[in-house]
């Protein structure tokens, strides 16, 4: 009868031979011997690429408990959003999904005018989407919007860029876009929403202080008898690139 070896948890067991057994145990390979192998970290494919872009990174409130109330509901809900509503707002205005957390979403673009659309956009779309809900089971979001360096490392996407959108998202009122200065001096000023300074913020993580602002989307959105392409172009700002 064969018998393994006594290894250790911290260790991964694979069979030493022969090749076709790699990951598996089989009596019927009497000369397979099992050996322990510390884990290999995977190569990286290409080296990180640093960019200068506008990352988008938005949250939905109350996440937890509306799964509570209604787990199944909630979730049918958000992935409709996010296929129907989130994923072809952000295609339209030329930005890339890049993650998504459930609850969560990280969107990138090359132009601060579309980010900032888009992101409105987003919102509109939600407050359109709860006006034909049950009042007592809204979905709100919290967006916030950065310019900054994005370090992109395969499937990761770190930099200044990315936390301080995330850090603004956490400051901000629900059903608001939190930017950051660099953005609405290059873009949220120009689109004329109503807009809240909300001063010079200490964001958790963040060396240095950040000035943001918060801008609200059209009260009266979408325009009547419109599709949904049609009432993104309406949004201000349709002539920033």
């Amino acid at each position: 009868m064969l018998r393994r070896p006594f290894v250790s948890k911290q260790h991964a067991l694979v069979p030493a031979s022969p090749p076709a057994r790699r990951w598996g145990w089989s009596a019927s390979a009497p000369n397979a011997r099992w050996r322990a192998v510390w884990p290999i970290r995977p190569k990286a494919t290409t080296p990180p690429v640093t960019r200068l872009l506008t990352a988008v990174h938005a949250d939905m409130v109350g996440y937890s408990r509306l799964f509570q109330q209604d787990d199944a509901g909630t979730v049918a809900r958000l992935t409709a959003l996010h296929w129907e509503r989130f994923v072809p707002a952000i295609s339209h205005f030329k930005g890339q999904l890049v993650q998504t957390g459930g609850d969560s979403l990280l969107a990138l673009f090359d132009s601060v005018a579309q980010a900032v659309r888009c992101a409105v956009a987003l919102q509109c779309d939600i407050a359109s989407d709860n006006g034909r809900r049950p009042a007592d089971h809204p979905l709100q979001l919290r967006i916030g919007v950065d310019l900054g360096d994005v370090i992109m490392d395969g499937l990761n996407f770190h930099g200044d860029g990315v936390i301080i959108a995330t850090r603004l998202q956490a400051v901000c009122p629900p059903g608001g876009v939190c930017v950051s200065r660099a953005v609405y001096e290059r873009g949220g000023e120009r689109l004329g929403l109503a807009t809240h300074p909300l001063g010079t913020l200490a964001l958790k993580h963040v060396a240095h202080p950040v000035e943001a602002f918060v801008l609200w989307p059209p009260h009266e959105w979408p325009p009547a008898k419109t599709t949904r392409t049609e009432a993104w172009e309406s949004l201000p700002g349709q002539t920033i690139a």
